[in-house]
């Protein structure tokens, strides 16, 4: 007796779909790669138990013919291609003939579709497929374009059912989809229902960045930078679209979109380059928002090299690579160059009354400043400067300027540095490395530049302010007042967000941070730490929800020691002195005695280095003087 058989043809049908059709996300690329192909303007998405239950697709598309709705569940029946060689000037998404067939193979399928060309009194077609094959089929009432339905996805085959994720993680994965299709068809109207509620109105817009604020919100919109076109002898590529700026990230790639010739497409070798162009800029273990779509010659690039078309091959990848890698950077670059160009600054001491009165003691004293090299402030002079604050909070913090024109804008109500609290007297509790220093001046608005005996010594002003603040929330462990905003914000989040914070609320309110939900996917946020602006309150949340995302399934006591770990790290970063800002030679001197004061203070939160020494010695060799 034989042992090879051949499969009946719908037990081989079922096997096929799990190339094509893994989870309901699969099944959405699917049918709205049709949609678009049939040239619709408006694309509704209904989902019911994330999928698994109820995927509905309506378009107002050209629609189909009675013959063409029965025959397209068919396998390998299309309308795009006729012979292999026409693959080499694809337009269309689908021309495989492979993903109505798979769909039908495990689920029950309902397809309603009326023909552009008919008239509206005449009818349409509704067609239903079971196991792959048409059970009924009868005239129906409908506008122009198509409405199908997939019930019951994978009920005849368990096994693939069993290995679907959790519910929320099968629904982020069909908003990412979503998310992609929007992004890539600004021209096209989407709408996206979950459960019998809109989730997600997107109406058409003429470019990317106003996309991105309807689907994420300002946070992400407002930090993002068009990529810089670069000439290149090859003209075959091109690059366009939004990467995040070098003060924005991410911990996770939830937010990284590549799209080649409008198509979504997964890419580890693109993502490595997007991050090569970010080397040196975000801190470890963190990732950028971008939206990156490549123009490619279609016989430098391969489409149908994987049955879900979520890859693609490159003729030439290490070209594609180095091209990406060196816009980002060239982007970035410009980017940072502008910030750190000179630009007119206010200081943060307001204009004081005429009958102030100004004390020596306030400031420097005059035998101290005078073994520091330092040039004793001209009180006559620079009056208008200063002013002294009582009320002011934690004279430790460093004030950071405020600067004109700038993305890094600070709110009026930072801590001012209280300056008769400054006190360069000799503190025992000062680590001894450079005590005795003289500050030679700042670098770049960057670096702080000291001598300190044989030493020459480089600050990273924003790395050590940053490890300052960050080791004084550490042992702040009572609640941390936030300042009232006189506005609320409004932030836009989902549901399953919304809920994770409402479970660690008493934690935001001991950071100072206070909202209440506002509507079914917003919340109002009334308070926030002191020093964050707008956008860096709105981040911070964003972040502390990602955090709880991804970690919740910890034990309890470490994820609350991970979670006050993280969020104080965020908080120390946002608050600190940036690269770029002016400082006096008076926050100079105040913030390296802070640095001296501070624990783990060779580092910042991120793993940078805050200091650099150069010996002596090795400076004279290079000099050729030893």
């Amino acid at each position: 007796m034989n042992k090879i058989k051949v499969l009946q043809a719908d037990q081989a049908q079922k096997i096929a779909a799990g190339e094509v059709i893994e989870r309901p996300s699969n099944v959405i690329k699917e049918i709205i790669e049709n949609s678009i192909d049939a040239g619709a303007t408006q694309i509704s998405l209904f989902i019911e138990d994330t999928g698994k239950n109820l995927i509905r697709v309506v378009d107002n598309g050209c629609g189909m013919t009675s013959d063409d709705a029965q025959m397209c569940f068919l396998p390998h029946a299309t309308s795009k291609i006729t012979s292999m060689d026409e693959l080499e000037n694809i337009d269309s998404f689908g021309f495989r003939g492979e993903a109505l067939a798979s769909i039908s193979a495990v689920s029950r399928v309902t397809l309603i579709t009326k023909l552009n060309r008919l008239q509206d009194s005449d009818a349409g077609i509704k067609v239903e497929f079971v196991d792959g094959k048409v059970r009924d089929v009868q005239p129906a009432s409908c506008n122009v374009g198509t409405d199908i339905s997939i019930h019951s996805l994978f009920y005849n085959v368990p096994v693939r059912k069993k290995f679907l994720k959790q519910d929320e993680t099968e629904w982020n994965l069909i908003q990412s989809i979503f998310h992609a299709f929007c992004l890539s068809h600004t021209a096209i109207h989407f709408k996206l229902f979950r459960d019998d509620k809109m989730v997600l109105n997107a109406p058409t817009v003429t470019d990317i960045k106003t996309r991105v604020s309807q689907i994420w919100g300002n946070n992400i919109s407002q930090n993002l930078l068009e990529l810089t076109p670069k000439k290149h002898a090859e003209n075959w590529l091109d690059f366009y679209g939004y990467i995040s700026n070098h003060n924005f990230w991410r911990y996770g790639r939830t937010h990284i979109f590549f799209f080649v010739n409008n198509r979504w497409i997964k890419n580890s070798e693109l993502s490595k380059a997007l991050l090569k162009g970010y080397l040196n800029v975000l801190p470890p273990a963190k990732f950028p928002a971008a939206f990156i779509f490549a123009t490619v010659d279609k016989t430098f690039v391969d489409v149908n090299c994987h049955p879900k078309k979520e890859e693609v091959r490159f003729l030439k990848p290490a070209t594609v690579q180095a091209r990406l890698q060196e816009v980002v950077k060239a982007t970035l670059e410009i980017n940072i160059s502008a910030q750190l160009s000179p630009q007119k600054t206010v200081s943060i001491f307001e204009e004081t009354p005429t009958n102030f009165e100004y004390k020596d003691q306030y400031f420097v004293e005059k035998s101290f400043a005078s073994g520091l090299n330092i040039q004793q402030p001209n009180f006559t002079e620079n009056k208008s400067k200063f002013y002294h604050n009582n009320d002011a909070a934690d004279s430790d913090f460093i004030s950071p300027l405020i600067k004109i024109n700038s993305v890094l804008q600070y709110k009026e109500s930072v801590v001012n540095q209280t300056q008769d609290d400054i006190d360069f007297g000799r503190d025992q509790s000062i680590n001894q490395d450079y005590y005795n220093f003289k500050i030679i001046g700042q670098l770049f608005n960057t670096y702080i530049v000291l001598e300190n005996g044989d030493d020459l010594i480089i600050i990273d002003q924003h790395a050590a302010h940053e490890r300052i603040l960050y080791e004084k929330m550490l042992k702040n462990f009572e609640r941390k007042d936030g300042v009232r905003l006189m506005f609320p914000e409004i932030l836009k989040l989902t549901e399953h967000q919304i809920n994770l914070l409402l479970e660690h609320q008493d934690f935001l309110n001991n950071q100072g941070i206070e909202f209440d939900v506002f509507g079914k996917s917003e919340i109002s946020i009334k308070s926030g730490p002191v020093a964050l602006v707008k956008a860096s309150l709105q981040e911070l949340i964003l972040e502390i929800v990602n955090f709880i995302d991804e970690n919740e399934e910890m034990d309890n006591d470490v994820f609350r020691k991970k979670l006050n770990e993280h969020t104080h790290s965020h908080l120390a970063c946002k608050s600190a002195i940036k690269a770029g800002d002016e400082l006096s030679v008076l926050q100079m001197q105040n913030l390296v005695q802070e640095l001296q004061k501070t624990n783990n203070r060779f580092i910042c939160v991120h793993g940078r280095p805050t200091t650099w020494t150069i010996k002596r010695p090795d400076l004279e060799k290079n000099f050729k003087r030893r």
